[in-house]
């Protein structure tokens, strides 16, 4: 079947914030080995460069000893790719002036160490409860002015202290709650609120439903036409798919299932498609930022822990640290959706064709293409005030065909389209997403030198270029071998590599650059 599109760059759009994940390993990346981290979560956060992130973070209690940890993880993630840092804590309910006094001390002292002496300039929003929770998940959606005593403190002091810190209102969950934004409007919170946001999980549409796309733009456009007169931004702090317990797996012998519950029902490949029409919904109804629930799971339950968090990106199954379906979807959207870039406005004649783009500010622009239909569709795309003098890179989600990687690599482009002049053809498989992009450059990475190996264990000199992003390792029986994915060993952020196989052999090692070029 054939389909027409036309991507058109406005004359004014607002910028794009970027997408990312809730980063929930920040806190205990320390019980990591250097092969999850070197190996799979620093090397796919490298590959992916984030421009936005979530974390658990600005506690009024936290420690020293904690804070410094924490800073540590976030010098070798988000400040290598500069994403911006939104911190959600947590406290008690308190009564008094005195004690709501403190609290916003104490947290303001904590931002203080992050940002001036660990160096973390990019913490730039804060919100003081996860889903507007105080004694009981969600309770403060029933009493929002407890929620805005809190966050009242909390600007007086930043304010005080002229701490470059915004304050988010209402972080509510789900999208029904979304309301709780209309009454922070109508109750004086906007001048002490630079940015809104709130949550929303999957669980009343299977990964096939047609009708989710447009039920949840409609959603996001009304609250983001809500803030629109008054100058804030809406910031998807997290979101996701259906949660096991929800439907009806609550207790598995014993242990609580907070799990996707696609990822245990047989549909992980298919769910990509869902998830990716859910960023690109938000996208095209004006949403900021958004962050995916989670990057990498929650380690397994020990000692008297009882509860399964399995959401990531990125597995932490004891030993198994492999990427999911998901990467390779939401993967491509993260990569290509920048920071700063500008949403393109796309229309399309096919209900079941959901799309979305940006612009950036150097002229290269990127499109990802859901087809919801299940069969192959041929579209003709009109560019309006887009120009290219180079073909497009064309990437490839196949649901029914992933192209995963044992190594968690993003997929190579498998095609280049040249653009007749505003005008591109593009094939797009059944059950499937393209992206095609001009951000790039035709580039090969210079030779890694200094390769040397001594019982087992590869080291090199380090890359100098300024995009270089991850190393990848190959193993041949000569000198002269060609390396392939048959015979790539590993990938890694580390310049050095201890191969678990001690059969001899010869190693080569490429740096592999921001476009993928290696």
């Amino acid at each position: 079947m054939s389909s027409k599109m036309t991507v058109k760059k406005e004359a004014i759009m607002a910028r794009f914030g970027g997408m990312g994940f809730h980063n929930s390993e920040a806190n205990v990346w320390r019980e990591m080995d250097d092969v999850q981290f070197n190996q799979y979560v620093g090397k796919v956060y490298r590959e992916l460069s984030p421009g936005f992130s979530r974390m658990w973070g600005g506690f009024p209690e936290w420690t020293k000893e904690e804070m410094d940890a924490f800073a540590e993880y976030c010098e070798k993630m988000q400040c290598k790719v500069g994403a911006t840092i939104y911190l959600t804590g947590h406290c008690v309910r308190y009564e008094t002036d005195e004690e709501l006094t403190a609290y916003a001390s104490n947290v303001a002292d904590r931002l203080e160490y992050l940002i001036y002496e660990k160096g973390l300039s990019n913490v730039k929003i804060y919100c003081m409860s996860n889903e507007l929770s105080l004694d009981d998940w969600g309770d403060l959606a029933f009493e929002m002015a407890t929620f805005k005593k809190y966050h009242t403190y909390l600007y007086n002091e930043f304010a005080h202290r002229h701490l470059p810190v915004y304050l988010l209102a209402t972080d509510a969950s789900p999208m029904e709650r979304w309301e709780t934004v209309e009454w922070a409007i109508a109750n004086g919170m906007v001048p002490i609120s630079n940015v809104f946001g709130g949550h929303h999980y999957v669980n009343d549409f299977e990964a096939e439903d047609l009708d989710f796309y447009k039920i949840f733009k409609r959603h996001c456009s009304d609250v983001v036409n809500m803030l629109k007169p008054y100058e804030r931004r809406f910031i998807l702090g997290e979101f996701g798919l259906a949660q096991a317990f929800k439907q009806g797996q609550n207790n598995i012998n014993g242990v609580k299932m907070d799990v996707c519950d696609a990822f245990y029902n047989g549909k992980e490949s298919y769910s990509a498609l869902q998830i990716c029409e859910m960023a690109l919904a938000a996208v095209n109804a004006g949403v900021y930022a958004m962050a995916l629930w989670t990057f990498v799971d929650v380690p397994n339950p020990r000692d008297l822990q009882y509860r399964l968090n399995k959401w990531g990106l990125l597995r932490w199954d004891d030993t198994d640290y492999g990427a999911r379906d998901w990467l390779y979807a939401y993967g491509l959207l993260v990569r290509y959706f920048r920071k700063n870039s500008k949403p393109l406005t796309i229309s399309s004649e096919d209900y079941l064709l959901r799309s979305g783009g940006v612009v950036n500010d150097d002229g290269s622009f990127s499109v990802a293409i859901v087809n919801r239909h299940k069969e192959p569709v041929e579209i003709d795309i009109s560019l309006e005030n887009l120009k290219s003098d180079k073909a497009l890179r064309r990437y490839l989600y196949d649901s029914a065909n992933v192209p995963r990687s044992k190594f968690a690599d993003l997929q190579d482009y498998d095609k280049l389209i040249a653009c007749a002049g505003n005008s591109v053809h593009v094939t797009v498989p059944a059950s499937s997403i393209v992206l095609l992009t001009t951000d790039y450059t035709d580039h090969k990475p210079a030779a890694i030198t200094g390769i040397c190996a001594e019982d087992g264990t590869v080291t090199w000199e380090a890359s100098t270029e300024a995009e270089h992003r991850y190393y990848r390792v190959y193993k041949g029986d000569s000198a002269d071998f060609v390396p392939t994915k048959e015979n790539q060993v590993a990938s890694t952020i580390a310049t050095s590599f201890t191969d678990p196989d001690a059969a001899p052999g010869f190693y080569k090692v490429e740096s592999v650059d921001a476009w993928g070029n290696h």
